[in-house]
């Protein structure tokens, strides 16, 4: 029944009195608690109503593209069979054809490369093929962290003792979080 009393209380105070509302005693915070609870529990409802709806529309969106690419798809082998029967412009690597709506063109096959870049550093590493290896540099932060303590704002080598200034280096503050487990 107190939890009753306590939650019609907090619920038709007004701004001003909630601004100044504080959890007094274990009871008033177990029932912070429990609003807490209930909050999330309406949002878990809502969130699964709004992800149905949302699976509904992507459904239909799905159903609708796969009837454009029917579409499309069809139009386009009609459009193939046509454009083998006319005379295109060609050049080393297309056909086109112009037509007032838009243009028909075919790139012709070429030869690519197919490749896997860690067989490939295997295959350099044990041949010897050093020109052909990069290698990556990157700064070790763990290692120079471990030689780095923070004193107010400011950044002491510990072994030298001595503040280090470097470009890129900086303290921020971040602050600290409440959490509340439920």
């Amino acid at each position: 029944m107190e939890n009753i009393r306590l939650s019609d209380e907090f619920l038709t105070i007004n701004e001003e009195e909630k601004e100044t509302w504080k959890v007094t005693d274990d009871l008033s915070a177990d029932w912070c608690l429990d609003k807490i609870r209930e909050s999330k529990a309406e949002y878990e409802r809502f969130r699964m109503v709004a992800q149905a709806k949302i699976e509904q529309i992507q459904a239909r969106l799905q159903a609708e593209e796969e009837k454009m690419n029917r579409e499309v798809a069809f139009f386009e082998s009609k459009l193939r069979e046509y454009f083998e029967t006319v005379k295109a412009k060609e050049t080393k690597t297309q056909k086109s054809y112009k037509l007032p709506s838009g243009t028909l063109k075919l790139k012709k096959s070429k030869l690519d490369f197919d490749y896997d870049k860690n067989k490939l550093l295997e295959v350099a590493e044990q041949q010897g093929m050093n020109e052909y290896i990069k290698i990556k540099k990157s700064f070790d932060w763990s290692s120079f962290k471990k030689n780095l303590e923070i004193r107010g704002n400011r950044i002491i080598n510990k072994e030298t003792g001595e503040i280090v200034e470097i470009e890129g280096l900086r303290v921020i503050e971040k602050p600290e979080e409440f959490k509340v487990e439920v």
